[in-house]
């Protein structure tokens, strides 16, 4: 698989939420900077993870409307808005969050992340 096809299974085919395909996608030394709502954050693989099952158990279903996905060398541009069902509403997805994601490739393993979103 291809870092391309990498990037495009996780927000495509909702691996966003899938720790286990997480867990083969994010190298052991994985970080990621993230600018959010509630300020800087630095993540490690196990934050992601954990990131992952909360969406999972959080919402029904889980959209990633991408709008620019870039591709150069080992790094991956994409952004994309997050959509997601509820518990309540399973038939409406309703955006969540407006994201820009820079991703580094290392030995086919997201290696460093940076990503910057606002909420909706």
């Amino acid at each position: 698989m291809t870092n391309k096809e990498r990037i495009e299974f996780l927000y495509k085919e909702d691996g966003i939420r899938n720790a286990s395909f997480l867990d083969t996608l994010l190298h052991d030394d994985f970080i990621l900077e993230w600018d959010s709502s509630e300020g800087k954050l630095l993540l490690q693989k196990s934050a992601i993870i954990n990131l992952a099952n909360e969406l999972k158990q959080n919402y029904i279903d889980s959209f990633m409307e991408i709008s620019h996905f870039i591709e150069q060398e080992n790094q991956i541009v994409v952004k994309y808005n997050h959509k997601v069902t509820t518990i309540e509403n399973p038939k409406e997805f309703v955006l969540i969050a407006k994201i820009v994601a820079i991703w580094e490739f290392e030995e086919g393993k997201i290696k460093k992340g940076y990503q910057i979103s606002k909420p909706n």
